[in-house]
């Protein structure tokens, strides 16, 4: 039986292209899915993100702004590292935190984190206050929507052996 997959837009809309990927689940969310695909505004709640895991997921898509000195408005995928995802010795966890780096420690460290966990971000043009997303970040959200639709279809397909009709 094919597991489920929780899709996670983290993000403050109120700090322009900060709210990337609570726009991007917000299109998901309108969007025709899988049954087993299930999305989520988190926006700056990640303790409510940890707590969902306990649903038990098999894959978890992280959606966020994620800055690492590219033109603004590139498309990252990836897979964090175990190094990523590890809590360090004497760090500690804000309960209160907004970020998905320390929502994925907690929920590793809790073991609630599934086997499969990629993230999906945006280089960031501007997160200042009262701002819009920007032109980059805009034209970003339709590529990271085509992109994870692209996602958890590949993955419907190869646990159930099913192939799109031509």
């Amino acid at each position: 039986m094919l597991g489920k997959t929780l899709i996670v837009g983290f993000g403050n809309v109120l700090l322009g292209d900060d709210g990337f990927g609570v726009e991007v689940i917000k299109r998901l969310a309108a969007s025709d899915l899988p049954p087993h695909v299930e999305t989520m505004d988190v926006g700056i709640a990640g303790m409510h993100f940890v707590l969902h895991l306990m649903d038990r997921f098999e894959a978890v898509i992280v959606v966020d702004a994620v800055k690492r000195g590219q033109p603004p408005g590139t498309l990252y995928v990836f897979t964090p590292s175990d190094t990523d995802l590890d809590l360090h010795s004497g760090e500690r966890i804000d309960p209160h935190f907004a970020e998905p780096a320390q929502s994925l420690k907690l929920a590793r460290a809790l073991g609630l984190l599934p086997e499969y966990v990629t993230v999906v971000g945006c280089e960031p043009a501007s997160c200042q206050l009262g701002m819009p997303l920007s032109v980059a970040a805009k034209a970003a959200v339709d590529s990271a929507v085509e992109t994870i639709r692209g996602m958890v279809v590949a993955d419907r397909h190869r646990a159930t052996g099913e192939t799109d009709p031509v």
